[in-house]
């Protein structure tokens, strides 16, 4: 099986297309939108984005977040993303109180 690369989606225009054209998956503790590109990056990448509102809390939750996130799509790379596939993560509050083994069981799921 090849590599994959981790890309970051960061420019707005990328999360709202995901969002209108992409498919929606909902869990416990977050949304997963995912979305296969029609004009292939140069590499072999699969993009990820990650959504936090203020309305989970503080920076510092947020952050926390975002880094629990950044670190179970490192972890699944190779063996569950797909190239030339977007992937947008949304949070909810339940993914706070939620432990990484099942944070990271629920996105393997969704990602298949």
């Amino acid at each position: 099986m090849s590599t994959v690369l981790l890309k970051t989606i960061k420019k707005r225009i990328d999360f709202v297309k995901i969002s209108k054209n992409g498919k929606k998956i909902f869990t416990k503790g977050f949304i997963l939108q995912k979305y296969k590109r029609t004009s292939p990056l140069k590499e072999n990448a699969a993009r990820v984005g990650f959504t936090v509102t203020k309305k989970i809390g503080g920076s510092v939750q947020r952050n926390k977040i975002k880094r629990r996130f950044r670190a179970i799509m490192k972890d699944v790379l190779n063996n569950y993303l797909k190239k030339n596939y977007d992937y947008v993560i949304i949070a909810n509050k339940k993914c706070l109180i939620m432990d990484y083994k099942e944070l990271k069981s629920d996105i393997i799921k969704t990602v298949k």
